[in-house]
C-alpha cells in the first residue's frame, strides 16, 4: 500500500477553494464560507482544511481573521494552480529552503544586535513572556512563536530581508506547530528565551550557536520525516 500523500490533499483543497471562488465570482474583500461549511462541502477534517487555509495565507490569497471568517485577498481564477507551491513534495527542496533559513536569520541577528535598544528589547521580552505563557497553558502559541521571530528580522533594519524572512513564515510555523509535529515543537519551546538572552546581552557568537543548534535539530527532522 502507498501512504496517503497529505501535500496533495492540502494542494486539492487550495485548488478546491479557487475554483469555489472563480465560479461564484467573488472579489477582492469578499468572504469564504466558515470552516465549518467549508471542511463539510470538502468532506475533509478541519485540522487538513486550516492547514490548507495557512498555506494560502502565506501566498497572500486570503486572510483569515478570528471570528470574522475567510477573506479573499488576491482574486481567485482557476488558471492559478501555478500558485501552489510544491515545497513540502521533495526533500532536497525542503533542506534548500533551510539553508536559505539558517544563513538569513544569523544575518538578521547580526543586524539586530547591533541596533537594537533598550526599549526595543523589553518588547523583544514582552513577547517571549507571551509565548511561553501560551506554551505553559498549552494553547495555540504559532503566531507568538511568529511574533517574537518576526520582531527580530523587522529589527535588522533591512526591509528586503524581512519581505525574504517574512515569505517564510509558513515554512516556520508548520516545524514548529504542536499539530503537526509535536516532539519537534516542544523541543523548540526553550530556545526562545536562550536566543532572547543572547540579543539581550549583545552577544552574537552564542546566538549564531542557538540558531544552528535549533535548525540542525529541524534539519533532523526534516530528513526524518522524508
Amino acid at each position: 500500500m502507498k501512504p496517503i500523500n497529505r501535500v496533495k490533499l492540502t494542494e486539492s483543497i487550495m485548488e478546491a477553494i479557487v475554483e469555489y471562488a472563480s465560479s461564484n465570482d467573488l472579489k477582492v474583500g469578499d468572504r469564504l464560507p466558515s470552516e465549518r461549511e467549508l471542511s463539510s462541502a470538502l468532506k475533509v477534517s478541519r485540522p487538513l482544511l486550516r492547514e490548507a487555509l495557512r498555506k494560502m495565507e502565506s501566498l497572500n490569497l486570503v486572510e483569515v481573521l478570528p471570528g470574522k471568517g475567510i477573506f479573499i485577498k488576491t482574486p481567485l481564477k482557476n488558471n492559478m494552480s501555478y500558485l501552489v507551491l510544491h515545497i513540502d513534495e521533495e526533500k532536497d527542496k525542503v533542506l534548500e529552503v533551510l539553508n536559505i533559513r539558517r544563513v538569513l536569520e544569523k544575518l538578521a541577528l547580526e543586524e539586530a544586535i547591533k541596533n537594537i535598544t533598550d526599549d526595543e528589547i523589553k518588547e523583544l521580552e514582552r513577547r517571549v513572556n507571551l509565548l511561553e505563557e501560551k506554551q505553559r497553558r498549552g494553547d495555540d502559541s504559532r503566531e507568538e512563536n511568529w511574533a517574537f521571530h518576526s520582531l527580530i528580522y523587522r529589527l535588522a533594519g533591512n526591509k528586503l530581508l524581512f519581505d525574504i524572512l517574512d515569505g517564510l513564515k509558513e515554512f516556520h510555523l508548520f516545524w514548529e506547530d504542536p499539530l503537526e509535529c509535536p516532539s519537534f515543537a516542544e523541543k523548540t519551546y526553550f530556545f526562545h528565551r536562550e536566543l532572547f538572552k543572547c540579543i539581550e546581552e549583545r552577544d552574537l557568537k552564542r546566538a549564531h550557536a542557538v540558531t544552528d543548534k535549533l535548525l540542525d535539530m529541524l534539519e533532523g527532522e526534516i530528513k526524518k520525516s522524508y
